[in-house]
């Protein structure tokens, strides 16, 4: 009886001092009436708060003005068309874009009404957003102790007014092309969702367990620009300068060990270490003899997108062959798959024989890229090829069930046009439309977002689209202008270069839904449908792509999606027995 009652208080305690905690910073907060905002001047979107998102002001800190001052000039700026840093003109918005802004000293301020969307001058979905402004720029200047309590103040506040789970907080870069909110805030966000971060590989190397491996040894490492550590730290000038590796050569893949190349990768030399820089992209595709004779063991840590089109699991299987060959162990560095909240889908070229390469796999096999070597390699011992001596980094605090947003990583782009998590979901989809005359949306900042063509009705095309009531998306006409540069790289001229095509966007409205490869065969479909005239095949890239012809064949027999989708289901049968054994995670 006294342990009831004991616990009854305890619980009634936690209760009102969690009440008592929410009064109190709903009191703290300064109201719009206390720094005497204007009026909304036009009409806003009402919606029901179910996210919270974290941006930065993007400015240097300014804790000599008051906050008074502050929502009043961010508000007289949203108001009217104003010019942006890079030129461009922001055209006016209702009222502050956001719903609560943390100045330097912490103190916190209502800006927009929470119960309607807010704004943003990049384009994603706001709806149900929560946006939660702090003020600074956090690549530059560090987040003040002040600012941290109040933002955990403040989130752990609307998460309990407004029943918003703590899991959905995201940075304004995991929702659009952006660089805010600055490292320095991004970093805690997992702590704000009460999630301890992913830790990739990476991160582990130097572990006594498997820093043994590089002791006395002579290294290669295979990376690029998302070889990095989560503070930013590129691998290659980690094992650079460690004083105790040795790091002799390094190989990059298709963009290149910096990534700023869109696709041809000539032989180089590393412009900050000095080292030798091997492309792994074009005639020479693996490590030959020559390039491995100075090496004892290969490193490889590259971030992939999940997806059998994209070149870098290719790269690691054949430098694993290589090491093989040449009696070189070989490290991979786990990293997760971004879309890994999706199941496997899509045709296989080879369903029957051992999974060893690039054509035993699904267009999505949902396995990370160390998973993948584990399994290339024991396959390849069964069917009597050579086995690399293999070293998997893995993760931790993984589960396959995260999409890469979840993982507390910040997003490096893997490619010149794999712009976020956005393009990675529609990549397996619209990937498809470079085996046609069709845009899938490269030369913008929608890449694989976007489809379109000069001889394209929109509003036709968007109709017939939705009517198939496809789980996770919905689409809308648009018009857009390809360019051959996309976010101050320059990529290879995208089809209809400078042209504004009429076309359609593909928005995801539930990603849990979502079925990429049920999507991009609908998408094939109504286009060969609609278009029968204008509609052009390249045989070669399509079957490429597919690694089989069936799917195109049965396109021009005029077989329905369904048939199709139904073919390569039963091919995956024989795979997924196979990637169960497999699975670490």
């Amino acid at each position: 009886m006294f342990r009831s009652v004991l616990l009854f208080c305890l619980v009634n305690l936690f209760l009102f001092k969690s009440l008592a905690q929410t009064q109190q910073i709903s009191s703290e907060i300064i109201s719009r009436e206390a720094w005497e905002a204007n009026d909304p001047v036009m009409k806003m979107t009402a919606h029901t708060p179910r996210f919270i998102t974290i941006h930065h002001t993007g400015m240097p800190q300014k804790p000599e003005l008051s906050i008074e001052k502050k929502l009043k000039g961010l508000q007289n700026f949203s108001q009217k068309d104003s010019k942006m840093a890079d030129g461009s003109i922001k055209k006016a918005w209702a009222d502050v874009p956001y719903h609560f802004y943390i100045t330097t000293s912490g103190e916190i301020a209502e800006g927009r009404n929470i119960n309607f969307q807010g704004d943003s001058n990049t384009d994603y979905d706001l709806n149900g957003h929560v946006l939660i402004v702090v003020e600074g720029d956090f690549n530059k200047e560090e987040l003040l102790p002040a600012q941290r309590e109040s933002l955990k103040k403040l989130v752990s506040y609307v998460s309990s007014e407004y029943n918003i789970p703590l899991s959905t907080i995201t940075g304004h870069k995991d929702q659009a092309e952006t660089s805010c909110p600055g490292q320095d805030l991004y970093q805690e966000l997992p702590g704000l969702r009460n999630d301890p971060r992913v830790v990739v590989g990476a991160e582990r190397l130097l572990e006594p367990q498997f820093f043994k491996h590089l002791e006395n040894k002579r290294i290669g490492l295979i990376t690029n620009h998302t070889g990095v550590l989560p503070n930013g730290e590129h691998l290659v000038d980690l094992l650079h300068q460690h004083p105790d590796t040795e790091l002799s050569i390094l190989f990059g893949p298709e963009h290149g060990i910096r990534g700023e190349e869109d696709s041809h990768v000539a032989n180089s030399r590393d412009k900050k270490t000095g080292l030798q820089v091997v492309s792994l992209y074009g005639k020479i595709q693996k490590p030959t003899p020559e390039m491995l004779k100075n090496t004892d063991v290969l490193i490889f840590d590259i971030q992939d997108i999940g997806a059998r089109y994209y070149t870098y699991i290719r790269t690691m299987l054949f430098s694993m062959q290589a090491a093989a060959e040449n009696k070189v162990d070989f490290i991979v560095l786990d990293r997760p798959n971004p879309i890994s909240g999706l199941n496997p889908a899509g045709p296989i070229g080879d369903s029957l024989g051992y999974v060893e390469n690039i054509e035993s796999l699904p267009v999505i096999h949902d396995m990370t890229i160390g998973e993948l070597a584990e399994m290339f390699n024991e396959e390849r011992r069964k069917a009597g090829k050579s086995k690399a001596q293999l070293i998997v980094v893995p993760l931790q605090n993984y589960s396959r069930t995260l999409f890469y947003d979840e993982t507390g990583l910040p997003w490096v782009k893997p490619s010149p046009n794999m712009l976020n998590l956005t393009t990675a979901l529609l990549y397996p989809a619209t990937c498809l439309l470079e085996g046609t005359n069709f845009s899938e949306g490269r030369g913008t900042l929608h890449p694989f977002e976007y489809i379109g063509a000069p001889w394209i009705n929109s509003d036709k095309l968007s109709e017939d689209l939705n009517s198939f009531d496809l789980p996770g998306v919905n689409f809308q006409p648009i018009t857009f202008q390809p360019e051959n540069t996309v976010d101050g790289i320059k990529i290879y001229p995208p089809k209809f270069m400078s042209q504004k095509i009429p076309g359609v966007k593909i928005v995801i409205t539930n990603r849990d839904q979502l079925k990429p490869m049920e999507l991009g065969i609908y998408i094939l479909y109504t286009l060969k449908s609609q278009y029968p005239k204008e509609f052009e095949w390249n045989k070669t890239r399509i079957d490429h792509l597919l690694k089989t012809s069936t799917v195109r064949e049965m396109l021009e027999q005029g077989k329905t999606p369904k048939e199709i989708i139904e073919k390569w289901n039963k091919s995956l049968e024989h795979f997924e027995a196979k990637r169960k054994t497999y699975l670490r995670y």
